[in-house]
């Protein structure tokens, strides 16, 4: 077969799979998107609906003043996809451009770790399942519908495939010698346009790059396992790092991620978007106190159970012949990389909620700017598109005695294996006809801005209030300001100006702490908000109709015009004069 005609269905193969799994999205492909009520899906939505509208009015898409109006923020440091926001920009609809992006990452993803499995293990359908295991992984999975950025993978195995035809690593050598440069040209693009998909996706590609050169610099194909020497020199760095750590932690040294890190229990349990294997031990144990996050997403390790079963197999099994990966001097690496990575997700070991030792990989959370890496359990990203290739090359290695008829019998059973496990529940679908009347009928009020009930500022790491990730789905609808906001990054400032401004603080006061109101604003206070934000509506969500927030806010509102409506369960309060 010819190989474009191979790549062509490859390709299609991967995404039938999206189309599968995804079923109906689909049959809605322009009409609706993968979505978790009240998680994060909306911000992303957001992010695509905010590109588009700044670069088609000529503004910078990179700054903002749609929320945290009316000082806005910048979006370098935030989880912004723009790959998917050009994508928007050229077709003209958001939810058509997200769904597009996310099946021809998944695609793509699957076609580039075929090949680059194709390097070392010969069996097609091997090829096929370490593409499927990449590109559809459960942690890939359980984030589609609420994580697009962390999805976007498409680059991953073409940048490695690249990047082991750009250069030659020698031991003793510190820079490598280039070997092509239209390939060292190819990692630089596919960098690119990983720098517009997703920060943790370019920092894999970043540390993949640095783990493999270290396997050189370290000269770790030289050590001898069977020398005690070895295991003393390997005890005496995790004694020294354990203690060093933990003495750095005694002093108060930052320790980002540290905390989000993985439990080696968290490999067995499968999430709770999985069909067939939502287990209710695995529940109660994924929402109970093992984990310093109950119930969060970023507590999935799970890779299934047959790939690391294998894997576990092929290592005790000392008689099999060296497969073609351990043969090649360009697949040697691969090994050490996929144990730094797994490391990576476990920087702390800590087995069933209990911290016992301090890795090295730990420092990397007391590194200035690597630090912004909080959730190291995301690494296992890597560890699904390294552990199938060495399992499954490992294994051609093995079956070398079994006939053909029977090589390809044992492939598909495994693959239908791994299928099973992988296999998600059906996906909530958001829409454009979810999004409630009112705040469409909003956008043809006069105002600026709208002040939604509860309001808040949070990023990654701090949270003041709350605003529902809804808001930011109807904004693209009822198309008014937010003086709060939610991106993964927000400057201190705008959490202090939320609490320096009048109107602002109070209702924040009122909303979270009703029983310690405060002083409220003067008139003139609250004349000077309303002629600075020029709010088109005050908006209490249903949640909060018995609040005291809403008597509140009548009182303050009153003496200025405006009126209090119920309307589809919310409290709206209105300037007379917009009726």
């Amino acid at each position: 077969m010819p190989r474009i005609l191979r790549s062509l269905v490859v390709l299609l193969f991967y995404a039938g799979v999206f189309i599968v799994f995804t079923w109906p999205l689909a049959g809605n492909f322009a009409t609706a998107f993968p979505a978790v009520p009240g998680h994060d899906s909306y911000q992303f939505y957001w992010n695509v609906w905010h590109f588009r509208e700044a670069a088609t009015t000529g503004h910078n898409p990179f700054v903002t003043d749609w929320l945290f109006y009316p000082a806005g923020s910048g979006l370098i440091m935030h989880a912004y996809i723009p790959i998917i926001g050009m994508l928007a920009v050229l077709i003209g609809n958001e939810m058509l451009a997200i769904n597009l992006g996310l099946l021809a990452s998944y695609a793509l993803s699957g076609t580039g770790a075929y090949y680059l499995a194709r390097r070392w293990v010969k069996s097609p359908v091997l090829g096929l399942l370490a593409g499927f295991i990449f590109a559809y992984s459960p942690y890939k999975l359980q984030r589609l519908p609420e994580h697009f950025n962390l999805v976007l993978t498409a680059t991953v195995p073409f940048y490695v495939l690249a990047f082991l035809r750009a250069f030659e690593f020698r031991e003793g050598r510190l820079l490598p010698i280039v070997r092509s440069r239209a390939a060292v040209l190819a990692c630089c693009l596919l960098g690119i346009i990983t720098l517009l998909s997703d920060y943790y996706v370019l920092f894999g590609l970043i540390y993949f790059s640095l783990l493999y050169a270290s396997w050189y610099w370290l000269r770790i194909g030289r050590l001898n396992w069977r020398n005690w020497r070895t295991w003393a020199v390997l005890a005496g760095i995790l004694l020294v790092s354990h203690i060093g750590i933990r003495l750095l932690r005694l002093a108060g040294v930052p320790d980002s991620g540290k905390w989000w890190g993985g439990d080696v229990v968290a490999f067995l349990l499968p999430p709770a978007t999985s069909r067939w294997l939502d287990f209710a031990w695995a529940g109660r144990l994924y929402n109970s106190s093992l984990f310093n996050m109950p119930g969060s997403i970023e507590n999935t390790l799970f890779i299934g159970y047959a790939l690391p079963a294998l894997a576990l197999s092929l290592w005790l099994w000392r008689r099999r012949p060296r497969s073609l990966r351990a043969q090649d001097a360009q697949g040697k690496p691969l090994l050490w990389v996929l144990l730094m990575f797994l490391l990576f997700t476990v920087p702390t070991l800590r087995i069933y909620g209990h911290e016992r030792l301090n890795l090295p990989t730990s420092l990397l959370h007391f590194i200035p700017f690597f630090n912004n890496i909080r959730c190291p359990t995301r690494w296992i990203m890597l560890v699904g598109l390294l552990l199938p290739i060495i399992s499954f090359s490992a294994l051609e290695a093995a079956w070398q005695g079994l006939k053909p008829s029977s090589r390809y019998l044992l492939s598909g059973v495994l693959f239908a294996v791994v299928a099973l496990e992988f296999w998600p529940k059906t996906y909530y679908q958001a829409t454009a006809a979810s999004v409630p009347a009112f705040y469409r009928q909003l956008a043809a009020r006069p105002g600026t801005t709208l002040i939604p009930i509860p309001l808040g500022v949070t990023d990654g790491n701090r949270q003041a209030g709350h605003l529902p990730t809804e808001q930011l789905f109807y904004q693209a609808f009822h198309r008014k300001k937010l003086p709060g906001g939610y991106l993964s990054r927000v400057k201190p400032e705008l959490f202090v100006a939320l609490r320096q401004q009048p109107v602002l603080r109070a209702l924040l006061q009122v909303q979270t702490h009703p029983d310690s109101l405060g002083s409220s604003p003067t008139p003139g206070q609250v004349r000077d908000f309303l002629q600075r934000y020029k709010p088109a509506a005050f908006v209490i969500d249903s949640s909060y109709r018995t609040h005291p927030v809403r008597p509140y806010l009548r009182q303050l509102l009153q003496p200025f015009g405006y009126t209090e409506q119920v309307v589809e369960q919310r409290v709206i309060f209105v300037p007379a004069t917009t009726r």
